[in-house]
């Protein structure tokens, strides 16, 4: 701990138990005023702006210890806290919704619309930074992102069961329309905190906020987090409730505790085994940067699949990053256009070779790759479908297009529809209908690619819509090629682009007709992938169709909002199919009918524009 974070830690103490003895002594027992009349004008002044001081003093401090040594990449995470905690508190306080009906007082002074004090988006920060940092920090190896995220939620949350009792049952920062039953409090509220907390944890670890702070030690955040809540707690023993602090104390600091020691000793056990370590970079010197534990491979070459991934746990995380390594490495080979045809030919077939043999128990000499063959022959996967995957991939090489529809479908099975097959078997799910379905996902997502990235075929001379298609829309190659040019997009092009994203996502929608069935470990990813990934053609539409000389992609903002309703539809689907299992089909029906109309709620859409609105304004 430097001089500064201990200075800055000291003052913050300082202060709250000041604040805490001068509530105990005036706040408690008026009759002091009395008796030290000279403290009366001072107390009335300092119970006003007390709680402002608090905020702003947290705040500084915080500032000083992020931005010791001129560290500034913690500021995305500041502004987008406060814009998503404002954008929460306004509708709570304009709504209700999801903190229930409150209003803040004059006493935290001015407020933005008339509805919440300026400090209040600062005090989120200065408590939610604090408790995404701690949790990412002891569960970074050992859970998925999105439970990270969670848990962090839930640390933040744990401070509101002393903070609203303190500021609004003790004394009227803020009053509740309906008092609830936890100390004037509803419960909704700490589910709206809840909710919002996770927002502010997915929000600051999209930013890369816990990089941004690593210069600060744990220790530090730690005793910061305790000081900041030691303020309410305090208050909350001076009036005598004594339990509820120690409870929630043991609760936070007492978990906190176990989780660390859990980890640690998970992470102690992980170092005796080295069988999930890196393995050799025999093959290519690129294989060194497939970091099996970081998944750093996985996110520098595909942004949509590793957000996905981010619902996996990290030893299935560790799997999923190891096959796509296997495909990148395939790609990369057939796609690299600084070889010849015949040198890529011929490395194509050494590493098919390398792959087949090391099914087959051969050791490659690459651990990844002979880990990830293990685990897919354990999972009752065929050799030939690996092969299936190479063969199309070297078809690249000499390209020789494709004819029909029915071409179409064969390679998009080979270079997608494979991948899906092996996932499956990765995850246990080796039901044939089940794998049937993730062959239309594979299509489906291979067409995606296809309309994509149709500029950057076209200029390594491929075109992978078929004759058949180009045939019956009038359109050729040259035609594609001056429309890459700068030559209007025509209606025939744009009528065939419209036809290829219909004939995706009835491959959506039939891939979606099994991933609710799936298990809760493959299960939430694949449901996001699917919907981030069809996405892509709504930004193709943002283009004005053109996707010969832009490129589309989905924003992070839009994935958190196209996450959240993925993850819905998987759970809604879970629950339909755990209702069917047990209900009469008459009680299923009336149930999909609710939902269908509770679509048509404006509460639900109107608070995910309003999130998804101020994360826009973030970035």
């Amino acid at each position: 701990m430097n001089r500064i974070e201990r200075i800055g830690l000291i003052v913050l103490a300082s202060f709250s138990a000041i604040a805490v003895s001068g509530y105990w002594f005036f706040g408690l027992h008026p009759e002091n005023l009395a008796r030290f009349p000279s403290s009366a004008t001072f107390y009335a002044h300092s119970f006003r702006f007390f709680a402002q001081t608090q905020v702003w003093l947290s705040g500084i401090v915080l500032f000083a210890i992020l931005a010791y040594g001129r560290r500034w990449g913690w500021i995305p995470g500041l502004v987008a806290v406060y814009i998503l905690s404002l954008a929460s508190e306004l509708a709570g306080t304009t709504t209700g919704f999801p903190f229930g009906d409150y209003a803040y007082t004059d006493l935290l002074g001015a407020k933005w619309f008339d509805h919440v004090p300026y400090l209040i988006p600062l005090s989120w920060f200065t408590m939610a930074l604090p408790s995404f940092i701690l949790v990412e920090r002891t569960l970074s190896e050992r859970f998925p992102k999105v439970v990270r995220w969670l848990i962090a939620a839930a640390l933040l949350t744990s401070w509101d069961l002393v903070l609203d009792p303190a500021m609004s049952f003790l004394v009227p920062y803020w009053q509740w329309g309906q008092p609830g039953s936890f100390y004037g409090m509803p419960y909704i509220n700490l589910a709206g905190w809840f909710v919002t907390g996770f927002v502010l944890s997915a929000a600051l670890g999209q930013l890369k906020i816990a990089e941004a702070v690593d210069h600060v030690s744990s220790r530090t955040l730690l005793v910061y987090y305790a000081i900041v809540y030691a303020l309410p707690a305090g208050m909350l023993v001076a009036a005598g409730h004594v339990l509820l602090v120690v409870l929630t104390t043991i609760g936070i600091f007492g978990s906190m505790y176990l989780v660390w020691r859990w980890s640690a000793r998970r992470a102690s056990e992980s170092s005796k085994d080295g069988s999930d370590e890196p393995g050799s970079s025999t093959l290519d010197g690129r294989l060194a940067t497939i970091a099996d534990r970081t998944g750093r491979y996985f996110e520098q070459h595909s942004r949509s699949f590793s957000f996905a991934s981010g619902f996996f746990l990290p030893s299935d995380r560790v799997r999923v990053c190891r096959l796509y390594a296997l495909c990148r490495m395939s790609d990369d080979i057939a796609d690299g256009t600084d070889l010849p045809e015949t040198v890529r030919e011929q490395m194509l077939a050494q590493w098919k070779a390398m792959v087949v043999a090391s099914y087959r128990g051969q050791a490659s000499g690459i651990d990844w790759l002979d880990h990830l063959m293990l685990d897919l022959k354990k999972g009752g996967l065929r050799v030939n479908v690996v092969e299936g995957l190479l063969d199309a991939v070297s078809s690249d090489i000499l390209f020789r297009g494709i004819k029909t529809q029915d071409d179409l479908v064969d390679y998009s099975y080979g270079v997608a529809s494979t991948v899906g097959i092996m996932m499956c078997h990765l995850f246990g799910e080796t039901d044939p209908w089940k794998q049937e379905r993730a062959v239309s996902l594979g299509l489906a997502m291979q067409l995606t690619n296809i309309q994509r990235d149709i500029g950057e075929d076209l200029r390594l001379g491929r075109v992978y819509l078929p004759t058949a298609w180009l045939e019956k829309y009038d359109v050729t190659v040259e035609d594609i090629r001056a429309m890459q040019a700068g030559a209007p997009l025509t209606e025939a092009w744009l009528q065939m682009m419209a036809d290829l994203e219909g004939y995706a996502h009835l491959a959506y929608r039939k891939a979606w007709e099994a991933i609710p069935t799936l298990n809760w470990r493959f299960g939430p990813s694949v449901a996001v992938a699917a919907d981030v990934y069809r996405d892509i053609h709504t930004a193709i539409q943002r283009n004005g169709g053109d996707s010969l000389t832009r490129r589309a992609y989905t924003s992070s903002p839009r994935k958190m909002v196209i996450m959240l309703g993925a993850l819905a539809r998987f759970l809604t689907g879970k629950w339909l199919l755990a209702l069917q299992a047990s209900a009469p089909e008459s009680a299923v029906r009336l149930v999909r009918t609710a939902l269908e109309k509770a679509r048509l709620n404006w509460v639900v859409p109107f608070m995910l524009l309003l999130i998804h609105a101020a994360i826009l304004a973030a970035f």
